[in-house]
């Protein structure tokens, strides 16, 4: 093979990799957009979101719930510790429930996308989880516990896109309270803008 036909080659095999492939690239600063569904009672000022169906009530978590939002809204990095995090926080309109996604050792940057949990061969560790907090203010119910889902048993979570710093997903499944009480959770959608932590 020619130089010239094995540069073609070498371009066009770049090329088709870069179509097919969908990797995690580094966090730009994000942008607004207009991502908001508003039959879910969302805050209209802000553009990110968690919500979904939860015991068939729509409910959107997208209040920001601190004014620097690091530790709500990030991903933190740390080879030296084995540290890999995803936190995805925020709260509903009036403040009085609160959603977090949490994916531990997700090693997002060298995954190909969509990224799902649970999976085949997951890696040490490896898993996302669900917490929904003051759920009982909603349903008015005597219970004030945490209501916990992950992907080891009963939560489905999909990160399907990063562009411009947010990350966009799916999950469903079951979140469980100590006391055995259980919110099935439907057509669960995420949009939320993280802010890479790197401490390597």
């Amino acid at each position: 093979m020619s130089g010239k036909k094995a540069y073609l080659y070498l371009f066009a095999l770049i090329v088709m990799s870069a179509c097919t492939k969908k990797q995690f690239a580094p966090l730009p600063a994000a942008e607004k957009n207009d991502k908001i569904v508003g039959d879910l009672d969302c805050d209209p000022s802000n553009p990110e979101f968690i919500h979904g169906y939860f015991n068939t009530a729509p409910i959107c978590f997208n209040t920001i719930t601190s004014a620097t939002d690091t530790f709500d809204n990030a991903y933190y990095r740390d080879n030296l510790i084995h540290l890999d995090h995803i936190n995805l926080i925020r709260k509903n309109l009036n403040k009085t429930m609160t959603c977090q996604l949490h994916f531990v050792n997700p090693n997002l940057h060298n995954k190909t996308l969509p990224y799902a949990l649970p999976h085949a061969g997951p890696s040490y560790n490896e898993y996302a989880e669900i917490v929904i907090t003051d759920l009982n203010k909603l349903w008015a119910t005597n219970i004030d516990e945490d209501f916990i889902g992950n992907t080891y048993k009963g939560l489905n979570i999909t990160i399907t896109d990063t562009t411009g710093g947010y990350l966009t997903g799916t999950f469903k499944g079951l979140a469980t309270n100590k006391s055995g009480k259980q919110v099935k959770i439907d057509n669960g959608e995420f949009y939320v803008r993280v802010i890479e932590v790197n401490h390597n």
